[in-house]
């Protein structure tokens, strides 16, 4: 069978092209246009471009050096952002609050390293996928009260101003997470650590409290103070007549142990009311060293401490003077230290430490009994709140103490120990 040598001209020369090199050129033709075509631009037109002309221009090399190209742009724009992902990331992770983004199923999409600080246990691994509610909340399903609920179905920013999660208080802020076409995909929560304001808060109604009680107590004691010095006055005399029988006698004495009690409760209801509504006038404020002056109240209770075999260990750095009237910080370290020294009882440890932070000084008092318990620890500063038998306490000392440390523009917190045991912290501002 003959062999078909049909050749073609080239229109552009009029030249031959063999046919074997004509099926490559429409080859190549063939394969440029889908480059082409995945670039977007318009085909070969063998019109336009005959055979001849498309062996000149070799467009598959073209092509392959222009892909070359966008492959080198492409990898440039991908280190680009990667660098731009890793500066956000490491501002995502920088703020001061939580940041968790979660997904209309609450999911969690991401969340930043504060966000697990505050939230997420210690031993728990990439929690991205995971429920919100379980991973935050400790729940199995998310509660009536969550504010992304609200947010996705709404689309509008919620605000929880005081909510309490895992022993801490926090501020929660929900907005819609959208993708580019504006619809929502999801939430972002902003998560505010308020511990400290709330602390704040709290001394700031607490000094209110004090303040109106202390006003309260210091009435009704002047009313009650004299005619109960009357009834004790007349109740001793009446026990210097000899011619009582002994159940007088005894019922007399009951009369005048009474009396005693409810004058002891008068003392501290106007010392109590001294230390709220205290004047200048009132205190005398003098530069002392706190080392000498704890030391002189270990010295005023050296007895009670050996009586119950307590060890003092005391940790006393030399520190700038503060300004302070002596008797009413003995009053309030006696207070602490007695506290602790009947919360031990017998053979047990006190420690005493004395520093300094941000311009303030510190005194720790630290004990090894049995701690506070959970449910009253934020009671304990509350006047006449107590936990000792009825007749041993009124209530009045750490409320005393706490209204004299907020005179000076101080603090006063209690905490438990871990290994046991209470510790109270007391700060005073240092002079300048």
């Amino acid at each position: 069978m003959p062999k078909n040598n049909t050749t073609k001209k080239s229109p552009r020369t009029g030249k031959t092209v063999r046919p074997e090199l004509s099926k490559y050129a429409e080859y190549i033709r063939a394969k440029a246009n889908q480059l082409l075509q995945v670039m977007g631009t318009s085909p070969l037109n063998p019109e336009e471009l005959d055979d001849e002309t498309l062996f000149e221009l070799d467009p598959i090399g073209i092509i392959a050096e222009s892909f070359g190209q966008i492959l080198e742009y492409l990898k440039n724009t991908n280190r680009e952002l990667t660098i731009a992902k890793d500066q956000l990331q490491a501002i995502f992770n920088a703020t001061g609050v939580g940041i968790s983004i979660i997904d209309k199923d609450f999911k969690i999409i991401n969340c930043n390293e504060r966000q697990r600080d505050l939230l997420v246990d210690k031993t728990v691994g990439d929690i991205r996928g995971r429920y919100c509610y379980e991973v935050y909340c400790n729940k199995e399903s998310p509660g009536l009260d969550c504010p992304a609920i609200d947010t996705m179905a709404t689309g509008r920013s919620v605000v929880i101003r005081d909510v309490e999660k895992k022993g801490n208080y926090f501020q929660i802020i929900t907005s819609p997470f959208k993708d580019s076409e504006g619809n929502i995909i999801g939430a972002i929560e902003v998560l505010l650590n308020i511990n400290e304001k709330k602390k704040t808060q709290e001394l700031y109604h607490r000094a209110e409290k004090l303040m109106a009680l202390g006003q309260l107590s210091a009435g009704i004691a002047h009313e009650l103070n004299t005619p109960l010095g009357c009834i004790l006055g007349y109740a001793r005399l009446m026990l210097k007549d000899k011619g009582l029988d002994e159940r007088q006698l005894e019922r007399l004495s009951v009369i005048v142990e009474q009396a005693k009690r409810g004058s002891a409760i008068i003392k501290g209801l106007l010392s109590f009311a001294r230390q709220t509504a205290s004047t200048s006038k009132e205190i005398e404020l003098k530069e002392h060293d706190i080392k000498e002056v704890i030391l002189g109240v270990l010295k005023m209770l050296g007895s009670e401490i050996d009586k119950r075999e307590i060890e003092v260990v005391t940790e006393l750095k030399d520190m700038p003077p503060i300004k302070i009237d002596r008797r009413q910080i003995e009053q309030v370290l006696i207070n602490l230290i007695l506290n602790a020294i009947q919360a031990i009882d017998k053979k047990g440890r006190i420690e005493i430490r004395t520093g300094s932070s941000g311009g303030f000084l510190k005194i720790e008092i630290q004990d090894n009994g049995p701690g506070i318990r959970e449910d009253i620890k934020d009671k304990i500063f509350d006047p006449f709140f107590t936990t000792k038998p009825v007749g041993q306490g009124t209530g009045l000392g750490l409320s005393i103490c706490a209204g004299v440390i907020s005179e000076y523009k101080g603090t006063i917190t209690a905490d438990n120990i871990e290994k046991g045991g209470a510790l109270f912290t007391i700060t005073l501002p240092i002079l300048s």
